[in-house]
């Protein structure tokens, strides 16, 4: 991921807290050695933040060809939105995106273990539910839940490689990205708004 300097992240707080925040995911890696394919599904990072693990259906066919072709990328996507010349404060200025991603690089393995694969979906699912009045748990889930699991695939990714970028008009004057944030706050966006909000935050930073 072409990453300049200005937009680098490596807080390891910070990214484990994006993650966790846009922990649906883009999962991609090769197939037969030429043939891309992707899997978008909800993720987690584990404890000690050396893995990435995640399921998707048997029936899909991405995951056939890892024990060939094994090294895969992860991409997790933030808040993004268009910005308008218009928005900056200075003179000349040209149309742009600011965005939030987050780029993970390493080896795929199936998690074969039935122990490993509930306690993964123990996570998951409260990692989900906790915004909830009264979150579901897994416990209550019958034995017809469990037989579930053999239509899914577990796997967990070994990260090798991660790299973190929030592109937030770093390069541009406090005038220019403050002009940024006050135009952002005003639209009705989530996105847009979400970008302002982490816009601020970057700036309290410098």
């Amino acid at each position: 991921m072409y990453t300049p300097s200005d937009f680098k992240i490596t807080d390891p707080g910070v990214i484990r807290k994006f993650i966790k925040e846009n922990s649906f995911g883009i999962l991609v890696s090769s197939v037969d050695g030429s043939k891309i394919q992707e899997t978008h599904t909800p993720l987690l990072l584990s404890e000690d933040g050396n893995f990435v693990l995640g399921h998707l259906a048997r029936a899909n066919s991405h995951w056939r060809d890892w024990e060939k072709n094994p090294q895969v990328k992860i991409i997790f996507h933030g808040p993004h939105c268009y910005v308008s010349p218009s928005f900056y404060t200075s003179d000349f200025n040209v149309p742009t995106w600011n965005y939030t991603a987050v780029s993970i690089e390493g080896i795929v393995e199936i998690i074969q273990s039935i122990t490993e694969q509930r306690e993964f979906m123990r996570q998951l699912v409260e990692e989900n539910e906790a915004a909830f009045p009264s979150p579901w748990n897994l416990d209550e889930a019958d034995e017809r839940f469990i037989k579930l699991f053999s239509a899914v695939v577990f796997f967990k990714v070994r990260i090798d490689h991660l790299e973190a970028k929030f592109k937030l008009n770093q390069n541009k004057s406090e005038e220019d990205r403050l002009g940024v944030i006050k135009r952002l706050e005003a639209s009705n966006s989530s996105f847009e708004q979400a970008v302002a909000q982490l816009m601020k935050a970057d700036l309290t930073q410098d």
